[in-house]
């Protein structure tokens, strides 16, 4: 029998795993997902060059990598590793369950992904031999989110063993992917507040109780690798692949410096003049050329190649927890969850204690006004992580983000959904019609406001 040692029959769960976080974090913090996409519908960055994505033109086409990546890639990996390790008899039930529990974990915080940028989105049928899946209602894929972190925190036991190689964000610490796992829940029950109050309730009083995320040291993040093929996917494009299109947008960087943010040498460089000049959003490709000059890049501490990736943080947590507060869903005081999540915002960016004291005093909590000051202030906190920016801006209403006069005629206000893949469209598009909706325009079902 002729066997290649190269092409191995029988691929590790361990390795498996590796490979998921590894292309689901280069994907969601990447370019396709991220910086050309996500981070420009929220206005954080602007195209200095090539700039239709800023005017909203957006073919079906430029989607399918990021479906292919995620559904064929990351999701995949991990639903092999999950049988691989369901059958693997050298290890002990309660290792086997914690194993399962980080799998588990990860496809869900892939899966809501995936439905906050589209909607509906196969996800029952997933993952399974049914070459044409289904489309399940975001309102069901919601709830069920919620279950399968709920049951994979219970079964967490973090005395014992887990993966002993292969995870890269907690390097099997599992008390640790027990808070990521009630975090995740609280992102989630929060999202869907405003059209089930009931069960986000519900859902974040379990969540808090069973413990969060609080600490940077607790947070979720994944390091990138010096190797360039497994380096942070930002340092590839500008670096590897010699791309510069993209500035800080004049929207972001110019609210910061009305408020006088000491975050703003940490966001940005500085221009050729040694000033911090954003670039207009939405601009003519001319127009924007011709401004590519002299506005600033992305800071260079965050296109390193081992520049870390946020899954979720503290920061986040804490502006979730204001809200619960404020809602009524836990205990505790909203203004003093919405000034740690401020606190802990310009601890990780590196501004002193008397710079952040002074911000958060001229920038104080208002319960009647709640909103707006939540939505405002973590759409400045959450800068690099254009996803949940995009979901929390779509969901808060805040802040008020200007649409731009050169956008493409057909679209008529900031897209609040992403077009589903061509892909979808010429094989499965018997369920892709089904759905009802192809569009930027729909919302999304928990942005109800």
């Amino acid at each position: 029998m002729n066997i290649d040692p190269n092409q191995p029959t029988r691929v590790p769960a361990e390795n498996l795993l590796t490979q998921a976080q590894l292309s689901l974090n280069q994907l969601f913090w990447g370019r396709a997902a991220n910086a050309e996409f996500a981070m420009l519908l929220v206005q954080h960055f602007a195209q200095n060059e090539y700039a239709e994505d800023s005017r909203y033109t957006m073919p079906a086409a430029n989607f399918d990598g990021i479906w292919n990546t995620a559904y064929a890639g990351g999701l995949n990996d991990l639903e092999v590793a999950k049988t691989i390790v369901e059958n693997n008899e050298a290890i002990s039930d309660v290792v086997r369950a914690n194993q399962i529990a980080v799998l588990e974990i990860m496809q869900v915080w892939a899966f809501h992904n995936l439905t906050d940028m589209f909607g509906d989105i196969p996800y029952s049928e997933a993952l399974t031999d049914e070459p044409y899946p289904s489309y399940d209602p975001q309102s069901e894929i919601y709830p069920d989110l919620i279950r399968r972190l709920t049951e994979a925190s219970a079964q967490i036991d973090p005395t014992a063993g887990s993966f002993s190689s292969g995870d890269n964000i907690y390097r099997g610490d599992m008390e640790q992917w027990r808070l990521l796992a009630n975090s995740l829940k609280l992102r989630i029950a929060m999202r869907m507040s405003d059209v089930n109050s009931s069960a986000a309730s519900t859902a974040v009083a379990q969540a808090v109780a069973d413990g969060v995320i609080m600490t940077h040291a607790q947070a979720a993040t994944y390091e990138f690798d010096p190797q360039a093929a497994l380096a942070n996917p930002l340092y590839i494009d500008q670096v590897i692949n010699r791309r510069d299109d993209f500035s800080v947008s004049e929207t972001l960087l110019g609210y910061m410096q009305d408020e006088n943010d000491p975050r703003v040498s940490a966001y940005a460089n500085p221009n050729v003049s040694g000033n911090y000049v954003g670039m207009p959003y939405g601009l003519t490709d001319a127009e924007a050329f011709a401004r590519k000059g002299n506005t600033s890049r992305p800071n260079d501490a965050l296109r390193q190649q081992q520049s870390e990736a946020i899954i979720m943080g503290p920061v986040e947590v804490y502006f979730l927890l204001a809200e619960a507060a404020e809602k009524g869903y836990i205990s505790g005081d909203a203004a003093e969850y919405y000034t740690d999540a401020l606190e802990l915002s310009m601890d990780y960016w590196g501004v002193s204690d008397a710079e952040a004291t002074a911000y958060i005093a001229a920038h104080p909590y208002s319960s009647a006004n709640w909103r707006e000051v939540i939505g405002t202030q973590k759409w400045v906190a959450l800068y690099m992580q254009g996803l949940q920016a995009w979901a929390e801006w779509r969901r808060l209403d805040a802040p008020d983000l200007a649409f731009p006069a050169a956008a493409d005629p057909s679209v008529s206000a900031i897209p609040v959904r992403a077009p589903y893949p061509a892909g979808e469209e010429g094989t499965n598009t018997e369920n892709l019609a089904a759905v009802g909706v192809n569009g930027l325009a729909t919302k999304m079902w928990w942005d109800v406001d």
